[in-house]
């Protein structure tokens, strides 16, 4: 088990990585995110825009479910929203469970997953603002070696690009 601990907004959160092939007894689910590669190794990664300037932390493509979508359809969504791609051959990697005792959004609660895939990207189209905020989100292609050096989820993130890059190898051995 690969567990991170770090503090958000004064409170303890415990990150809990998952490996998974289905969503059996993953709930509640709150989030999808995609290791989005492209043909050269490259993957997609993003930052959303501050209200005083500057950027949040460079992150994955993806968010929260709207109603009634599957956790593959609001990935879809997201991607196409906050970084203009379209993806496809996406498979499920596996979760992060998150516990967070006391945790100020009252929404999510104490326990819920963040559900991690990964995506082929088959389209990189003109960026144009994000739907949720209006706001240009900035989306950069990053070699999958540089994956930590962006994406700061310790352990967690360690293992989630090494998985991601062993389906990626498994992909370029798929003849259509």
């Amino acid at each position: 088990m690969i567990e991170s601990y770090w503090i958000n907004k004064g409170l303890p959160v415990k990150s809990v990585w998952l490996p998974l092939d289905n969503l059996d007894g993953i709930s509640p689910i709150h989030q999808s995110y995609g290791v989005c590669f492209n043909d050269n190794k490259e993957v997609m990664v993003i930052r959303n825009p501050l209200e005083e300037g500057g950027f949040k932390p460079w992150n994955l493509p993806g968010g929260t479910p709207e109603e009634g979508e599957t956790p593959v359809q609001t990935l879809i969504r997201e991607v196409d929203e906050e970084a203009d791609i379209s993806i496809t051959d996406i498979k499920l990697l596996g979760a992060v469970e998150v516990l967070c005792p006391g945790n100020s959004n009252k929404e999510k609660g104490d326990h819920y997953y963040q559900l991690r895939f990964f995506a082929k990207i088959s389209e990189i189209r003109d960026q144009t603002p994000d739907p949720s905020d209006n706001k240009m989100v900035e989306r950069k292609l990053i070699p999958a070696g540089e994956f930590t050096d962006y994406i700061k989820w310790g352990p967690v993130g360690e293992e989630l690009i090494k998985v991601a890059l062993e389906e990626f190898e498994k992909s370029k051995n798929f003849i259509i």
